[in-house]
């Protein structure tokens, strides 16, 4: 095939602009096939993402449900603990009992020496 200037100018002109109109619509279609393309794997990620998302929400939902209840109820460990130190004796509460044992036995081992005595006597 040879091209040949000045004998066909009119043809030649004419496949020229036939063949850059054919190439830019065949560029612009592969352009939008490629795009097309793109957009369907973005698509297709950007729904894997969002369901991807929902599972993590719905855990964190269920992680956030499980502290709150897991805190109610060291709040009434807290608050039962708190009512049970509060019934338990003092210091000054240990003393006294303390001191009363240390009579009640003093009287009960004077009697049990006085029963002895009686008894060896």
């Amino acid at each position: 095939m040879s091209v040949a200037f000045g004998s066909d100018t009119p043809w030649g002109l004419l496949e020229w602009v036939a063949t850059g109109l054919s190439t830019a619509v065949l560029g612009s279609a592969a352009f939008a096939w490629r795009l097309a393309a793109r957009l369907d794997t973005n698509s297709a990620a950007l729904e894997w993402q969002k369901a991807e998302l929902a599972a993590v929400k719905q855990a964190h939902d269920a992680a956030a449900s499980r502290l709150a209840d897991r805190l109610t109820q060291l709040l009434d460990d807290q608050c039962r603990l708190r009512e049970t130190a509060a019934a338990l004796p003092t210091r000054a509460d240990l003393r006294d009992m303390e001191e009363r044992l240390g009579e009640r036995i003093q009287a009960l081992a004077a009697r049990i020496d006085g029963i002895v005595e009686r008894g060896a006597a």
